[in-house]
């Protein structure tokens, strides 16, 4: 997997107008990384975060997170690339932007696994192409590519980046394909604590299985799903465990956060 190094995170924000960050509606704060907001700040650029995949959460959900970041001075929007809600009004924003400056060049950012890829895809549409050259900035560079996606407005499109300030287990989870992953139990675990902590129903929606234990949990799912080892016939709850981690990375486990709640003033 290609991904981006800081150096070349910084040189695509300095030759951009505005730059979009994708996290997951699901659970932004652990997503977002403050560099790539630090970065496009500093420059003076417009920043967006995009709340994508919001098909997996309630419309209110995502409002309160809408609301979350307009109080923290983070203009945010709610998009479905799946669905393709949110995409309308993203290109209108774009629109807006372009007013003004033209040519308009949006990159694109995002961690790998959130739905960046399929949002770019949204934006340029079926009858965008790549083109070799966008004002003010080099052609084609390896893994990175440019579409013209509106008269005036380029989209740079990016590979993913891992940040340091991101969650060490979204980190993990979304830099390695999931067979590839060191002790998926202890992973699965952190995670199906993490959905029974937000959704406590989920686990049970998502396998027929029901325990408050995570690790009996992925003994409960091994033993449905008829996985065993064979000399020990004990339940694989390896196999349990890379399941968990790929239906929560693909949205089959009904999993959101909700922002963080602000202390009430004593007012006594």
């Amino acid at each position: 997997m290609r991904l981006l190094k800081y150096s070349e995170i910084r040189s695509i924000v300095t030759r951009s107008d505005v730059v979009l960050e994708v996290v997951e509606a699901r659970n932004p704060l652990e997503i977002k990384s403050n560099v790539i907001e630090y970065l496009a700040k500093g420059g003076e650029k417009e920043y967006i975060l995009v709340l994508n995949k919001c098909d997996l959460v309630p419309k209110y959900v995502c409002i309160e997170w809408m609301r979350y970041f307009m109080e923290n001075n983070i203009r945010a929007l709610c998009t479905s690339s799946l669905k393709g809600f949110g995409v309308k009004k993203l290109k209108q924003l774009l629109l807006s932007y372009a007013e003004s400056k033209k040519p308009l060049n949006v990159s694109v950012f995002g961690l790998p696994k959130v739905g960046k890829s399929s949002l770019v895809n949204a934006l340029k549409g079926k009858n965008s192409a790549p083109t070799s050259r966008y004002p003010g900035s080099w052609g084609y560079t390896k893994s990175i590519t440019i579409y013209k996606i509106l008269p005036g407005i380029y989209v740079i499109d990016t590979p993913g980046f891992i940040p340091p300030d991101v969650k060490e287990l979204e980190m993990l989870i979304r830099s390695l394909p999931t067979d590839n992953i060191p002790n998926p139990v202890s992973i699965a675990r952190e995670i199906i604590a993490k959905i029974l902590q937000n959704n406590p129903s989920s686990i049970e929606m998502a396998y027929g299985v029901v325990s408050s234990d995570p690790l009996q949990l992925l003994e409960h799912i091994a033993v449905k799903r008829g996985w065993f080892f064979r000399k020990s016939q004990e339940p694989n709850i390896d196999e349990a465990a890379k399941t968990v981690i790929r239906d929560y990375l693909n949205g089959k486990i009904t999993f959101y956060s909700r922002p963080p709640t602000r202390a009430v003033p004593d007012s006594s």
